[in-house]
């Protein structure tokens, strides 16, 4: 009975050490398994970040070597650009230009204030006045919607300057929608170089996005180079290329730009025309009001006219685009009312621009000279003050 009972324990005792050691193992195999898995998922995460840093490696160049692109392609196009308009500001004191504006739907109104801001600062390298570069510019969207918003080609007027233009006539185009009628608005071009001046220079600008409607534009196109005109096409890249190139000038490649963006058009005229130009002459305008822009308040002219100065002229300069109050010639001054006076005596001044003391009127060329007229005009002006008498262009005293 006894012996039964021990074997029995014995039994037990041996099954809960089996079971135990068992155990044990599994958790042996389990623990070098995770131990595995921690290794590998290590070397994942350590692949992970290696690859990581060298796919922004990669993006990095890549963006680089885009933006060296650009760079190249906005070079070459600005040098391109300067050429043409250097060409046609050089070969002739007149010249006629032609702007042909895309109004359509598939442009928006904020590409189509791109492209007047394009007009505007191509025209920077210009001088507009009837007797050097006049000016057209026509937007064109459907059939009906071909306008000629300025004109001083085919017939002239007494506001046909450049101040008026940037100021005034530019800020009042409007944006029209509709279709692209490419082919409607070279035929306007054509209709208006017709009446230009025989011996003036040529020239029509086609801004687009390139996707014209309406009849195929290339035969008006012909008829304005027959003309005599040299166009130049600006399109966007997506567009219809081929067209615009056709439409262009020979070599077409030469004559056409294309760009990704309209806002791309307005850097590029900026890039390529960005130098320091002459200030140019000022022509006096019709109506004088114009320089009341001048005033910093409005109520600074009160009952007057202008604020310009009793002697000052309101005058456009040709160059600048800018209405300015000029002192008449012996006179030095902003030309603000107020501010005209005449040289001091020993001096003159024969340039009709606005400036200072120091760089409006000249020294006469002896310290003993004079200046007997007010005001003093030019060097014939310088007399010998008295005790002194004249030799030359020196006083010699007595």
């Amino acid at each position: 009975m006894i012996s039964s009972v021990v074997r029995i324990c014995t039994l037990i005792w041996l099954s809960l050490c089996l079971l135990t050691t068992i155990v044990f193992y599994n958790e042996i195999g389990r623990l070098n398994i995770e131990l595995q898995n921690f290794g590998v998922s290590e070397r994942t995460e350590c692949n992970f970040k290696h690859k990581r840093s060298t796919d922004r490696q990669e993006l990095n160049a890549s963006l680089e070597n885009v933006e060296k692109t650009f760079r190249k392609k906005a070079a070459a196009l600005s040098y391109l650009l300067k050429t043409d308009i250097d060409r046609l500001r050089n070969e002739t004191d007149q010249v006629e230009l032609v702007f042909l504006v895309d109004a359509s739907g598939s442009v928006g109104l904020n590409n189509f204030q791109s492209e007047l801001n394009f007009i505007k600062h191509l025209l920077a390298d210009f001088s507009v006045e009837p007797s050097a570069t006049r000016i057209a510019i026509v937007t064109f969207g459907g059939r009906r919607h071909i306008k000629r918003n300025v004109d001083q080609i085919s017939h002239t007027g007494d506001n046909d300057n450049k101040c008026y233009l940037l100021n005034k006539q530019l800020n009042n185009i409007n944006y029209t929608g509709g279709g692209t009628y490419t082919r409607g608005a070279l035929l306007e071009a054509l209709r208006i170089l017709e009446k230009g001046r025989a011996n003036a220079r040529k020239a029509v600008f086609l801004i687009t996005d390139g996707f014209s409607n309406g009849g195929d534009p290339r035969p008006a196109a012909n008829l304005l180079k027959i003309e005599g005109a040299t166009i130049f096409t600006f399109g966007i890249r997506t567009g219809n290329v081929d067209e615009l190139r056709d439409i262009a000038s020979f070599p077409g490649d030469t004559h056409s730009y294309f760009l990704d963006s309209f806002v791309e058009f307005e850097a590029l005229v900026r890039r390529a025309l960005h130098r320091d130009l002459k200030t140019g002459k000022y022509v006096p305008v019709t109506y004088p009001d114009n320089c009341n822009l001048l005033c910093r308040n409005i109520s600074e002219v009160g009952n007057e006219q202008n604020c310009c100065d009793n002697f000052a002229t309101c005058a456009c300069g040709t160059v600048t685009g800018h209405y300015a109050c000029i002192c008449p010639a012996g006179y030095f001054g902003s030309g603000l009312r107020g501010s005209c006076h005449p040289c001091p005596n020993g001096t003159y001044a024969s340039g009709e621009i606005s400036g200072d003391l120091t760089t409006m009127c000249t020294s006469c060329p002896d310290v003993n000279h004079v200046t007997v007229k007010v005001p003093a005009t030019s060097v014939e002006h310088c007399v010998c003050a008295s005790g002194f008498t004249t030799d030359g262009n020196k006083c010699e005293g007595n």
